[in-house]
């Protein structure tokens, strides 16, 4: 449920910016439930629903986009050229991420740039937890982000921590 809610923001956040190539404001909750109830017509708001809750649940969708290590290490350092603090930085990443999974040809197209927040997010999560001295390679972390399944948790979407630590060590551990 929390990540059809995610989902739904992000999507619904992007189709309004994008559809008159409107800037972000600080009430841009408030600006994208005007444009659904008034401006958007039945056809636009179908189509949103349906991409927003896709066959099998938002999770499965997210874990559907294949990416590799590599890539989503390109995606956060692409992140890193712009700070996190305001609504409008969200908006800003939603948008550099979107871009990001088209000119990679990512697929399903819909889900990339929301996978790729949510692996990174997940990733950075279990760095805090459970290697808060970056004693891990980067690459071997990177790596095992793109391929474990993400799950639901009360703290949104993540890794089962003992599975990606297992999963971490195993990549580290490959000679090359």
């Amino acid at each position: 449920m929390k990540m059809q809610r995610f989902a739904r923001s992000l999507y619904v956040l992007y189709i309004w910016c994008d559809s008159a190539n409107r800037k972000p404001t600080m009430s841009v909750v408030e600006n994208i439930q005007d444009w659904l109830a008034t401006e958007a017509s039945a056809e636009e708001r179908a189509h949103i629903e349906a991409q927003v809750n896709p066959p099998g649940g938002a999770m499965a969708a997210l874990n559907a986009v294949v990416i590799t290590g590599p890539q989503l290490l390109a995606a956060v350092e692409m992140l890193e050229a712009v700070p996190g603090r305001t609504e409008a930085d969200m908006i800003t990443h939603s948008r550099m991420l979107n871009e990001f999974a088209v000119e990679y040809g990512f697929q399903p197209a819909f889900y990339a740039g929301p996978a790729l927040h949510c692996r990174a997010m997940a990733l950075s999560a279990w760095c805090i937890r459970h290697d808060p001295y970056g004693m891990t390679k980067k690459a071997a972390c990177f790596e095992a982000a793109a391929r474990a399944p993400l799950v639901e948790t009360a703290e949104g979407p993540s890794f089962e921590p003992a599975d990606f630590s297992d999963l971490v060590r195993y990549i580290e551990e490959m000679p090359f």
